[in-house]
């Protein structure tokens, strides 16, 4: 495990990484030539942990940072807000001491004269929605109608949604301590059967987590299903032989976010293994993952992703659900939505977002299959990764996703 100053100078490396080799390539894609991110002091713009170094963690004030493209390819990053040592080396200081952050950025429009500034105000993804509706109107008085502001959300999905070389090499170390973690909850050292709750299980992943340095991006989910019982997530409950106990837990670490999801069958006294019947039912989910994966294609949409996917879990007989999303700077990132948990149909806004290269998701589903061993009764077998999708294929983060665990009750 890296040290919190290891941690922050491995972050630190990366920024600049997507600073100078990202962020020029994401403009001249989506034809911008200057965007302004601004934030105030405890009402940051979702962005903006994303675009300074770790040692920042919260916006002084009024900070306003600025990207700038000119016709050339000359490209700019810019503080135009109070100096900031901690910003050094990351941006081009652009306003002095004494100055007013508004005038500052007026004049550096004027300098420029960019045709157009993109600010992040957008309807259909609220990571790109940032600028409050106060900066708004001050950016708007300042520039006296000057300039036309429109909105960034393309340039911002893309810049949250994308991952760099050097993110793509960090992330599957990040994923693995999440799924270590979860290996060891998921033993006979946790779990006791007539003794554990689920909620011990929760306690016991958090503080796991927490002994790492680390957090949760959201509370550990440990639920079970119990034959004789229709709910297929029971919480707060005491785990029992033959149950089949879930987890849903998350990872925060170095600006990277990890969702896993896995199962273990509590043996019954005298059981060498898990009932053929579940184990057949975790081999559809893995199958129904192969096929959703199997959908990704840059230039797709989210909704023309999901239709097949489930088109085809149709023709081959399984019942199943899909609700993937992009995950990376942020657990529920930026970037085509494929389904939704209540929604298995059209998914309005970002679910029209279409799939680029070098980003990655949630592989997040389930299916429902029935089990001979318990006298025909569904199981629902909820399963979920975080994949890669970079040169036009998915990759897996931990080569353990194919394993439902078996705990041997003596």
């Amino acid at each position: 495990m890296w040290s919190v100053r290891e941690q922050n100078r491995m972050q630190d490396e990366i920024l600049k990484e997507r600073l100078y080799g990202l962020m020029p390539e994401l403009m001249k894609e989506c034809g911008v030539n200057m965007w302004a991110v601004i934030s105030r002091e405890y009402n940051e713009d979702p962005l903006f942990k994303s675009l300074v170094p770790a040692a920042v963690h919260s916006a002084g004030r009024t900070v306003c940072l600025v990207f700038c493209l000119d016709g050339a390819g000359r490209f700019e990053a810019l503080n135009v807000s109070r100096p900031d040592d901690r910003l050094k080396g990351y941006y081009t200081q652009a306003m002095q001491r004494g100055d007013e952050v508004f005038c500052a950025l007026n004049r550096l429009i004027r300098e420029k004269n960019p045709g157009r500034v993109h600010v992040n105000v957008s309807a259909d993804c609220a990571i790109a929605d940032g600028l409050s509706r106060h900066l708004y109107e001050r950016l708007r008085l300042a520039t006296s109608d000057s300039v036309p502001l429109v909105s960034a959300e393309q340039i911002a999905v893309r810049w949250i949604e994308t991952r760099t070389p050097g993110e793509l090499a960090l992330y599957p170390e990040i994923y693995r301590l999440m799924t270590d973690i979860v290996d060891e909850v998921f033993s006979p050292a946790c779990i006791t059967p007539g003794v554990t709750t689920t909620t011990d299980l929760e306690w016991e992943v958090t503080e796991r987590v927490n002994r790492l340095g680390l957090s949760c991006w959201f509370s550990p989910d440990i639920d079970l299903q119990r034959f004789g019982e229709p709910d297929f997530r029971m919480t707060g409950e005491t785990i029992r032989e033959g149950d089949i106990v879930h987890c849903d837990v998350g990872l925060a670490c170095m600006g990277l976010h990890t969702d896993t999801q896995r199962n273990i069958y509590i043996g019954r006294k005298g059981e060498k293994d898990i009932p053929a019947g579940i184990r057949a039912a975790f081999r559809t989910g893995c199958r129904f993952q192969d096929i959703v994966r199997g959908e990704y294609q840059v230039g797709r949409t989210g909704n023309e992703i999901l239709a097949a996917a489930l088109e085809q879990a149709g023709r081959e007989g399984i019942e199943a659900m899909c609700y993937c999303h992009p995950i990376g700077a942020f657990g529920h990132g930026a970037g085509p939505l494929i389904g939704l948990y209540d929604n298995q149909r059209f998914v309005p806004g970002q679910g029209e977002f279409i799939m680029h290269d070098d980003t990655c998701y949630a592989l997040e589903l389930n299916i429902s299959q029935a089990v001979p061993e318990w006298d025909g009764q569904k199981v629902c077998m909820m399963l979920e990764e975080t994949i890669a999708f970079t040169g036009g294929e998915t990759r897996f983060m931990d080569d353990r996703r194919e394993i439902i665990r078996f705990l041997k009750t003596e």
